[in-house]
């Protein structure tokens, strides 16, 4: 019993830790699982520039070209390297996305702990940061993006898009350009994993925002000069963005093109208040989530109850911004402004109007809003000895666990 009790210590010292072998028990299904031959994997992970090998000639292409609509050349070389070293073994590639995930659960702890230190919390800012961290492993959500391999670009482009905020704050900190070229290379790497990082920039002025850079009496706390300090990564996310649009598949875009602007801003409203019930309580998650009606059909009457409810919440917090704590609308901002490009206001080549894969990084920001007050409130609980909260959090905890365990097997194979 004290060999067991020393080894439980260690390890609720050690939260890195603890986020491995969380990740890994509820993750440890998808390394026997198979390829989406029926769902993206075909094209995506069977094609001539995987099995072309880490050559110029392959390479060149892979950096300059779209592939079936899609620049992701950093996603493209994580294939070929599992390719050249393993072959097309489905459980390495499961393998690296799980490896994924555990990295960014490791750097959300780090990222989250610099901002729940900023905040100045009532208990230490790495409990709250360990709390949403292990909700940002846990959740439901986030299965589509680790178990379905043609996913690996949201965790891939998470991972470089987490280096560079990390970065970003060791130059706030210490004003040395070379946390600030880190920040920007690693920009470049996650928008080469992923078109969605493009939003990088207005997130860091986000954190300029957190940290108090805005405060400052002198010119550096001017939003003229912070920027032109984002000048570089403004520049390269508009040139991004626009050649990306440029190569959308223009079929698709049409088909979500065809809803006019009124109904697409009723589908983000939709979409704001669906994710918001799925992160409180997920429940009958689906692979897909397809438009409620075509374009030109009437839209079901129940959709505009949602804008109804966005418009009251944002009145509400209009009429209350004076009130609102900075750090939630810190995590509400970035929950939005990660989501922003896949509520459909800005046509995109989607076939469906909402998709879990969407919240994976953004979902951090309503993690953290959570963790700000649970971790203490629990604390609280345990220190009252009031045990009836410890029992709910833990069944509370262990549902999104075993839920999001149970929603691997539905990614098996093309059947499942």
């Amino acid at each position: 019993m004290n060999d067991m009790s020393q080894i439980l210590k260690r390890l609720i010292k050690n939260p890195y830790l603890l986020l491995v072998i969380v990740c890994v028990a509820i993750y440890y299904p998808i390394l026997g699982h198979y390829f989406q031959m029926r769902w993206d994997d075909q094209s995506q992970v069977f094609n001539r520039f995987t099995e072309g090998g880490l050559t110029f000639d392959n390479l060149r292409p892979v950096f300059t070209q779209f592939i079936n609509g899609q620049y992701s050349p950093i996603n493209s070389v994580f294939y070929i390297v599992i390719y050249s070293l393993f072959g097309y073994n489905p459980s390495i590639y499961h393998l690296f996305s799980l490896l994924l995930h555990i990295a960014n659960c490791c750097l959300m702890f780090l990222f989250l702990s610099h901002i729940a230190a900023v905040f100045k919390p009532r208990i230490k800012a790495s409990t709250i940061a360990f709390a949403g961290a292990l909700l940002f492993a846990i959740h439901p959500l986030q299965v589509e993006s680790i178990s379905w391999i043609s996913a690996s670009k949201i965790p891939l482009y998470t991972f470089f898009t987490l280096l560079s905020f990390i970065a970003y704050i060791h130059y706030i900190n210490t004003q040395k350009m070379r946390f600030y070229i880190a920040a920007f290379v690693c920009f470049v790497c996650s928008f080469g994993s992923k078109e969605q990082a493009v939003v990088l920039p207005v997130l860091l002025l986000l954190l300029d925002w957190a940290f108090g850079r805005y405060d400052k009496s002198d010119i550096k706390g001017s939003i003229l000069h912070l920027l032109v300090e984002k000048l570089p990564f403004i520049l390269f996310a508009v040139f991004a963005g626009l050649i990306t649009v440029s190569q959308q598949n223009v079929e698709h875009t049409l088909r979500v093109a065809g809803y006019p602007l009124w109904q697409r801003l009723v589908f983000a409203c939709y979409s704001l208040v669906v994710y918001a019930g799925r992160f409180i309580f997920p429940a009958g998650l689906l692979y897909l989530y397809p438009f409620p009606m075509t374009p030109g059909d009437a839209m079901p009457l129940r959709f505009f109850m949602y804008p109804a409810i966005i418009i009251t919440l944002i009145a509400f917090a209009i009429y209350y911004i004076r009130k609102i704590p900075k750090l939630v609308i810190f995590g509400v901002l970035f929950y939005l402004i990660n989501l922003a490009l896949s509520l459909h206001i800005f046509p995109m080549s989607r076939f469906m109007i909402t998709a879990d894969r969407y919240v994976y990084l953004g979902s951090a920001g309503l993690f953290f809003i959570a963790a700000w007050y649970a971790a203490p409130w629990l604390q609280k609980m345990i220190a009252e000895k009031k045990k009836w909260s410890v029992i709910i959090t833990a069944c509370y905890m262990l549902y999104l666990g075993g839920y999001a365990h149970a929603r691997t097997y539905a990614w098996k194979d093309n059947e499942t």
